[in-house]
């Protein structure tokens, strides 16, 4: 019985600092603030809009297809507060015309809005941008996005779209 108590005792000393180190790497790889890249599989969550921004002069210029994690689609269809956590993802292509019909392009960049509400000088929401290879776009979340969510989409927390079936 000894020997057991005393491998024990050296074992769990020996495994804890690598299962702490593996439950860190896991929890700094999920938090939102770090906007490493893009959500992976995003685009096998729910498709919640597609919109078109024609103004060649906009940021916004290209096709959009919006999507949302459950988190994000469940409050979208019932109303009421956002979790921490709801995600949406618009997926941006750029616009291509031949002989007269538009279709999507290219992948121009991602765009990412997370609900965490510490996020409190952008409404309890992070944004982030980028690019086509998914390597993050230096943005000012204040200005380059909650400006414009602030003086068009307040009433509906901070989200532009509506949910449709």
């Amino acid at each position: 019985m000894k020997s057991r108590t005393s491998f024990g005792r050296r074992l769990v000393p020996a495994l804890v600092p690598s299962l702490l180190s593996i439950l860190f790497l896991f929890a700094g790889s999920a938090h939102p603030d770090e906007g490493a890249a893009p959500p992976k599989g995003f685009r096998s969550w729910a498709h919640s809009k597609s919109t078109l921004v024609a103004d060649k002069g906009s940021p916004l210029y290209g096709f959009h297809n919006q999507y949302a994690n459950q988190s994000a689609l469940a409050t979208l269809r019932k109303g009421g507060e956002y979790k921490d956590g709801a995600i949406f993802v618009d997926s941006v292509k750029a616009v291509v015309e031949t002989n007269g019909i538009y279709a999507p392009g290219p992948r121009v960049k991602t765009l990412v809005m997370i609900k965490d509400r510490k996020a409190e000088s952008t409404g309890g929401w992070v944004f982030q941008a980028f690019d086509p290879a998914g390597k993050p776009l230096k943005i000012d979340p204040v200005k380059n996005c909650f400006e414009c969510h602030q003086s068009g989409a307040k009433e509906s927390r901070f989200v532009f779209h509506k949910y449709s079936e």
